[in-house]
């Protein structure tokens, strides 16, 4: 562990344990509110033999032990849910005990599985405490939004060795331009953060009248500094959540989101030299081919292991035994892939078609409810949170961003937010 993160880790336990002894506030919330502010430093990591513990997971699992105070929900949960729930955890299991071997990556994602549950609980007893406290989680996430951007600036001015990261990812210098990754390791994760994050600047406060002037200088900022990454898939994922607007959105936020793109398309024209979006080293048939040859091994993998995978977080382990020439070279080391460049086709091959189908069910069910929920009543913050999850669904074909425990938290998020949205109109309406 370098002196970096060594520093990194310690302040920020400090720096929690004085929050949760002095705050007089409610502490679940002041968890939350750590968690989020803190997001960039969140996935940084404390490995100890075969363990590896996120600050995220270790903070978690104090702060449930010892401080967490559980809250009523005032509304029936779903059934559904429940059992789309169970069927992926068994597929869990059961792949596992399958699956011919196992590495550490199995142990660090099934720690980070059960710290990402926990979270979770605490926020959606939040949500269903205060209707309200919807704005302040979208608050927060703006904030981690405008940290990345600070974040951005400082590589520009001291470059990209500015990081919390050990190790350049190999995108970051593998074009024309650098392809910038602010605090994420990898340039097309920070992508798809900032193309899911622009939607939520169009949500506004429910005690303002307007959006202010700050939240469209924000998502003309997120647009520009989406160009700097590279990351096509997550710009697909965007026009995506443009075109949802445009289609089914109000006429003022079909103004709003037509302004922002025509400045970004104005920019991006008059200064495309500075932009790795724009100028990217390999054409977009070349790198469908190098995509294409792994997923055809990986659907491979899939028609061997079909109804359980072959073991959660197992894939580099399995393609180090069975497809060895999936690998990349860094620092002089071998490493193997970790994904089959597809966020998709990772779970696929891991979880197999029942855990594959239990997750995904989960998240385009609350999708689907969402929608469906927001025709019916046309609050508009609904489609915003589904153009917001919908970019990133696109954006997830290409890239397993996943890995990043800052991504799983922000997928979460923003789903949970769907959730408790569509939840708290139908209790309105029954009322």
């Amino acid at each position: 562990m370098n002196k970096l993160y060594l520093i990194l880790s310690i302040s920020t336990f400090i720096f929690f344990f004085l929050v949760m002894i002095f705050t007089k506030k409610d502490k679940n919330r002041s968890y939350i509110k750590f968690v989020l502010i803190g997001y960039p430093l969140m996935a940084i990591t404390i490995s100890y033999n075969y363990f590896a513990f996120a600050i995220f997971d270790i903070i978690t699992f104090l702060f449930f032990i010892l401080l967490y105070k559980k809250k009523e929900l005032n509304f029936k949960s779903d059934f559904i849910y429940t059992f789309l729930f169970l069927i992926l955890n068994t597929s869990i299991i059961i792949g596992l005990l399958l699956s011919e071997s196992l590495s550490n990556e199995t142990i660090r994602v099934s720690i980070q599985f059960f710290s990402i549950y926990l979270f979770a609980k605490i926020l959606i007893e939040e949500f269903f405490a205060d209707r309200y406290y919807f704005f302040t989680i979208i608050k927060y996430l703006k904030i981690a939004l405008v940290i990345s951007l600070l974040f951005l600036v400082c590589q520009f001015i001291f470059g990209t060795g500015f990081t919390f990261d050990k190790t350049t990812n190999i995108n970051v210098l593998s074009g024309i331009n650098i392809r910038y990754p602010s605090y994420f390791q990898d340039p097309q994760k920070y992508a798809q953060f900032l193309s899911a994050i622009s939607f939520l600047f169009l949500i506004k406060d429910p005690i303002s009248n307007k959006l202010s002037s700050l939240n469209y200088i924000l998502l003309i900022s997120t647009l520009v500094a989406l160009l700097y990454t590279g990351g096509r898939a997550a710009l697909g994922g965007l026009f995506l959540g443009v075109g949802l607007i445009l289609f089914f959105g109000k006429s003022q936020y079909k103004f709003v989101i037509l302004t922002s793109i025509v400045a970004m398309a104005f920019i991006a024209f008059n200064f495309s030299n500075k932009f790795a979006m724009l100028n990217r080293g390999a054409d977009l048939s070349e790198a469908y081919d190098f995509r294409y040859s792994i997923w055809q091994d990986a659907y491979r993998t899939f028609e061997l292991h079909p109804f359980f995978g072959i073991g959660f977080g197992n894939y580099a382990n399995y393609v180090a035994a069975h497809n060895p020439d999936q690998f990349w070279v860094v620092n002089n080391e071998i490493t193997y892939f970790d994904h089959p460049e597809s966020g998709y086709l990772k779970f696929l091959t891991e979880l197999g078609i029942f855990g594959f189908f239990a997750l995904f069910a989960m998240l385009f069910l609350t999708i689907f409810n969402g929608f469906k929920n927001y025709s019916s009543g046309r609050d508009n913050d609904l489609l915003l949170l589904i153009a917001s999850i919908g970019s990133w669904l696109v954006g997830f074909y290409t890239v397993y961003s996943l890995g990043d425990l800052r991504i799983r938290l922000l997928i979460l998020v923003l789903t949970l937010l769907l959730f408790s949205r569509y939840k708290w109109n139908i209790l309105d309406a029954n009322k």
